[in-house]
This record gives structure tokens, sequence and C-alpha cells, in this order.
């Protein structure tokens, strides 16, 4: 799957820049006991070489800034490798090689016997699947941009990478994934190369691989238009010669994105005119970012290669700039079974039909995205809990927001202790307030069901918004006060205290809450961590998940947890900053 992340410093690159360092400064004491006379100048001198020279053998011949240096393609060419890899055609080979041990006995100068152990290669055999037809859903250049745009359109104008000012430098690895296209090819591909290696395996042992045929990398001339001056080898050998290597890999990182670039190709024995079905595992079906971009930029898949235009992006060299929207929704396929409460689709969705799969980032208008930040404000409270790990903030700021059991049981607001979950539109401190998002209306109150947030890192919301919630792995970084299970709040505040900051990355310094549709059903009231209470309430299994007030119990807030992955849709991701005054 395509994924983005920043290349990193080995322990060898830091290492190799302090022995520069070293034998440098050796050196110069080496030449100095020269003028001195002084008889222990070549252990300097020596050792100082040593050291400096072994540095500039390993920044320039065998360090991977060196090769990124030397491989860079330019715009066109790139562009031109790639539709060579969308129209390859595949090739895949099995092969077997049979080998055993040997004893041998020979004798060495002095007429003494010894026995050497050596190892024989017996019988070789190879195979090649028969392919005929193949659909190619590679991303083209086209493509990528609109991957990354889904996920840097929300950015900051002055931090996002994608900034006006600022080029794109991808790191690419590409790696070959040939799928069959359905089941049947799946299974026949299995006996085939189960029967090849059953027939020719011959000896005691065996080795056996698979390999998919490759397209070489076009080697292009460098074209000096096309990159910044210091993005050159020669320079990154002058920078290595001053010891200024480890700055110079330090912003070559920086500025540049790595990418795995997944050649995706569907594979079948059959030409693809005879197939009865699309592929089982099409990007169509998938909801990564690239399958996304995929379905975002199909054009060119059906005018035979044509390029296709989208609004909003650039050249393939540089990005346009984000756009203003900054907030988005996150449409999922979903199970969604009626209870007698008429639930279904919320009518602001786009896509109405849940027999066939979508997944989908909806820009809302930038007068939604202030609903949401007004939202964030009215559920903020100034007070903090021993979940909060640093300095309570003054306001949570929206800087991005993406885009399911049944007798009727107690409201919320029915239980004793703080009223109706703070979400609700129909509570006074909103009713006197800014008109706010209107999906909050859209939701079944018959069944307790609510908005609440989840505090996350950027990277774990987007997960859980692509994958839904692990509640195996949910609540497990703040302890588990009233049991196990996903811990929702419905104050920003008390989420906010779960949030953490992404270190690096395309959210660098951000944080992020999910905002959730929980279905909460039947509740079970407590006030205390009591587990032994809350154990014995779920063995009848009369409840659906526990609320645990400590709003009422010492004035902080209500929690609400909740076991099964099917009561929680996470359809709001809002990346944030937070603010002190």
């Amino acid at each position: 799957m395509e994924e983005v992340k920043r290349e990193s410093l080995t322990f060898l690159t830091i290492f190799s820049a302090i022995a520069g360092i070293m034998g440098f400064a050796m050196l110069m004491v080496g030449v100095w006991a020269s003028i001195s006379h002084a008889s222990w100048k070549w252990f300097w001198l020596i050792g100082g070489l040593v050291l400096y020279v072994f540095h500039l053998i390993e920044a320039t011949c065998f360090d991977k800034t060196s090769k990124y240096l030397s491989w860079i393609l330019t715009e066109k060419a790139f562009q031109q490798h790639i539709s060579t890899l969308q129209r390859a055609e595949p090739q895949i080979k099995w092969a077997i090689q049979n080998w055993h041990y040997e004893e041998k006995k020979t004798k060495d100068k002095n007429g003494k016997e010894r026995t050497e152990r050596k190892r024989v290669n017996t019988h070789y055999a190879e195979s090649f699947y028969d392919i005929q037809g193949f659909l190619d859903e590679t991303l083209s250049p086209l493509q990528m941009l609109a991957m990354f745009h889904l996920l840097y359109d929300a950015q900051d104008e002055h931090e996002s990478l994608l900034s006006p000012q600022r080029s794109l430098f991808l790191l690419c690895e590409m790696p070959l994934d040939y799928r069959p296209v359905d089941q049947e090819e799946e299974l026949r591909m299995k006996r085939l190369q189960e029967e090849f290696y059953r027939k020719n395996t011959c000896d005691t042992n065996q080795e056996t691989w698979t390999e998919k045929s490759e397209v070489n990398l076009i080697r292009c001339t460098d074209n000096s238009d096309e990159r910044p001056w210091w993005m050159h080898f020669r320079v990154y050998v002058l920078a290595t010669f001053f010891l200024l290597s480890l700055p110079y890999r330090c912003i070559f990182f920086r500025e540049c994105q790595k990418i795995t670039w997944e050649v995706l190709k569907h594979i079948s024995h059959r030409p693809i005119t005879l197939w009865t079905a699309p592929p089982q595992h099409r990007r169509a079906l998938r909801r990564d970012f690239a399958s996304q971009a995929y379905r975002a930029v199909r054009a060119e898949l059906d005018e035979g290669g044509a390029g296709a235009s989208t609004p909003g992006l650039a050249s393939t060299g540089a990005f346009a700039g984000p756009t203003s929207l900054t907030v988005e929704r996150v449409e999922t396929e979903a199970d969604v079974a009626s209870g007698g409460f008429g639930m279904g689709v919320p009518w602001y969705w786009k896509n109405r039909d849940l027999s066939q799969g979508f997944d989908e980032k909806i820009n809302l208008s930038p007068g939604d995205c202030q609903k949401v930040q007004e939202l964030l404000d009215q559920t903020f409270q100034h007070k903090g809990t021993r979940d909060r790990k640093d300095r309570l903030p003054s306001r949570l700021l929206v800087s991005q927001d993406l885009a399911a059991r049944v007798g009727r049981p107690p409201l919320i607001s029915e239980l004793p202790g703080s009223g109706a979950v703070k979400t609700a539109l129909e509570l006074p401190a909103f009713a006197a307030g800014p008109e706010l998002p209107a999906f909050l209306k859209e939701i079944t109150r018959e069944l307790n069901e609510a908005f609440l947030f989840h505090g996350s890192s950027p990277g774990g919301a987007l997960g859980i918004g692509e994958n839904g919630f692990d509640i195996s792995r949910a609540g497990s970084s703040t302890g588990s006060m009233f049991g196990a299970g996903a811990y929702l709040a419905e104050a920003s505040s008390k989420s906010d205290e779960y949030a953490t900051e992404d270190p690096s990355g395309l959210f660098g310094g951000k944080l992020a809450l999910l905002l959730c549709r929980t279905l909460l059903g039947n509740v079970f009231y407590i006030t205390e961590s009591n587990l032994r209470r809350i154990q014995e309430a779920l063995e009848t299994h009369s409840f659906d998940s526990i609320l645990g007030d400590r709003e009422a119990a010492i004035g902080t807030y209500r929690e609400f947890v909740v076991w099964d992955e099917a009561q929680i849709y996470p359809e709001y991701v809002v990346i944030y900053q937070r603010h002190f005054e």
C-alpha cells in the first residue's frame, strides 16, 4: 500500500560524521607534530587519515543520499517510467534448487587427512505462470498528486509542504504487487505452484523462490532547471569534503518525501475479455488514500492512457498550494440495521446506496468548519484531571476535519447526575449560542445515540477513520478506570487529555480528535471506579455501554465506555492545535 514518510539518518551516518571530524582533528595534530618534529606524529597522521577517508568513502559511495542524488529523474522521464510500468506485461517465475551436503577427505601438505563438508547443488527447475490477461491499477503521477492533495489540502498555508513556493521531491520505492483476479485464479496459481515444487523435489534440501518481472529504471541526463542548485552530487561531495555531509543529509531528507509507490496488477490465465467479474482486490473497494486517488482520476484508464485533468493539481514537480477548505467528511461503507426506529443513511451523506462500496472524503464549506470549531468551544471546560500530562490549553483550534442494538433504554437525560449529552443541540447553552452543525440532529435519541469525542494522534485518528476502532487496543494508553473498551467523552477538553502530537511528518506538532457517531443503547451508570460492580453488570448482558459520571461525583467530566466496534462510527477527524493565552 502506498505510504508517505520521511527518510532518516542511520547510526552509520552519524558515526561516519563523528569519525570524519575526529580524523580531521587528528590530521591537524599530526601536521603540528610534524612541524615540531615530534616522534609521535605518524600515529596522528595515519589515524586521522584513516578516519577521514572512511568518512569520505561512506558518505560518497555507500550512503543512500549519494544513490538518491545519482538517480534523480527529470519530471518528463519519471512520467515515462510510470507509463512503462503501467503498460508492462506481468510475468511470474517459480524456481527450485535441490542440494545436499557431501563430505570429502583431503590431505594437506604435511600428509594430514581432514574431512570437508561442502554443499552440492543438484536438480534445478523453473516454470512461468501463464498470464494472458491483466488489469493495471498502478497510480499515475497525476493520481499520486491526487493522493497527496487528500493528505495535504487542509494544511496551514504557512506550514504546508505544498505551498506555492516549494516543490515536492519524492524518494520512490516501487515494489511489485501482482494479485489474482479472483478466488478461482488464486486457487489455480497455488495448485500449480505446489504441483511444480512437488514434481521437482528430488533431493535432501531445497530452496524455492518466486520472481516477478521488473521494468528497468530509466536513467536520465541531469536537467539543472528541474531541481535546486544544491541538490546535485558534486555539491554533496564538496559538503562531505568540508565535513558538512551530516547537515546536508538532514536538509535533503527534510525536503524529500519517501513513498512506497505500489505497482499493482490483477492477473489471470484467461484473456481479460473472458473475465466474468471485476478483480476482487480492485481499488474501487479499497479504503487507503492511494485507492481514493485512483478513483478520483480515472480518465487515463478510460481513454487508453490519455492524461486527465483534475482541478487544483499542478505539475508533477510542484504543487499549486492548499485549497481554502479545511474540513472534510469521510464516508465509508457501513452496515446499518433497521430496528423499528427508521435507522438509515444520514440525509447529508452524498452516497445513499448502501449496497455499493464507497469511501470518499467530502469537502465541507468554511461555514461548516466554523461550526465544528464552535462545537469544540461549546464543549470545552477549563478543568483538568490526572489524565492530562501537560498544561491545560485555553482553546482547541481546528486545523483540519476529515471525513454505526434495539426496545427503548433509559435516556441519558433521564439518568441521575449531569443531564443530557453536552453535544445535544437542545441544551440551553446551544439554544442561546450560534447555530451548530446540522448533523448533530441526525441521531436516534431513543437508542441513546450521540456524537462523542475520542482523543488520539493525527496518524492514529486517520488510521481509525480508515479501518474503524480496534477495541483490543482502545484505552491501552490511559488505563481502564471503568473497564476495558473505547473511551469517549462529550467534552472536547476531556478527550484532549488523551490526544497526542505527531512528532514529525505531515501533521507534526498537531493533535487529533475523532468525532464519533456512537450508539450507547442501555447505559450502566456509575460515579466511581468499581470494576467489580461493572463486571457484575456486564455479566447480566443487559447493558451496551458504561457512563462514568465523575462530573456528578467531583465536578470533572463524564466518560462513556463502549466495547463493541459496531457501536462506534468515526465519522469526523478533527486535526487541531492547542492555544494558550
